[in-house]
């Protein structure tokens, strides 16, 4: 391999790592109210004008408040914009597919056990059609039984006169 190609990798990897651990620092920071890391604390004051606020006025607490909900927004439009999802909205989202993976299983048994139900009814409903049918079979044929002798009895009747 050549050198320039080490080198460049080298250093490609070093400013990863140190990049993650910007990402890492600014998480912390974040989740911890805005406090832990003096440096950024600082920067962010300075850029939000925080720095130049009176510590007696009323208004610090609520331009603080303000100032770190419009920047948790900002990063999370940055991150979007980025292709990154907040953990937070993961773990939902991952929640919602639990909860939906779940519900479809139900679902999937209770279609399987209402199937079962109506291969039975439908069963019961041909035994009962088949029975039926049976039914008017026998009287028609004891009908007919009733009719040829009938029949049978009008004919020795005829011949017997």
């Amino acid at each position: 391999m050549d050198k320039q190609f080490l080198e460049f990798f080298g250093n490609f990897l070093i400013n990863t790592a140190k990049g993650q651990e910007q990402l890492e620092d600014i998480s912390k920071w974040m989740n911890q109210d805005f406090q832990g890391f003096d440096e950024l604390t600082a920067m962010f004051k300075k850029f939000y004008g925080l720095d130049q606020m009176k510590e007696n006025s009323i208004t610090p607490m609520e331009t603080w408040k303000a100032a770190s909900e419009n920047f948790q927004k900002s990063f999370k439009d940055y991150l979007r914009m980025m292709g990154v999802v907040p953990k937070d909205e993961q773990l939902d989202l991952v929640k919602k597919y639990e909860d939906l993976k779940e519900k479809m299983c139900t679902q999937e048994e209770t279609i399987k056990h209402l199937r079962m139900i109506l291969e039975e009814k439908k069963a019961e409903s041909q035994g009962e059609l088949v029975k039926g049918f049976q039914e008017v079979l026998e009287k028609q044929n004891n009908q007919f039984q009733e009719t040829m002798e009938t029949f049978g009895k009008f004919y020795k009747q005829e011949k017997e006169k």
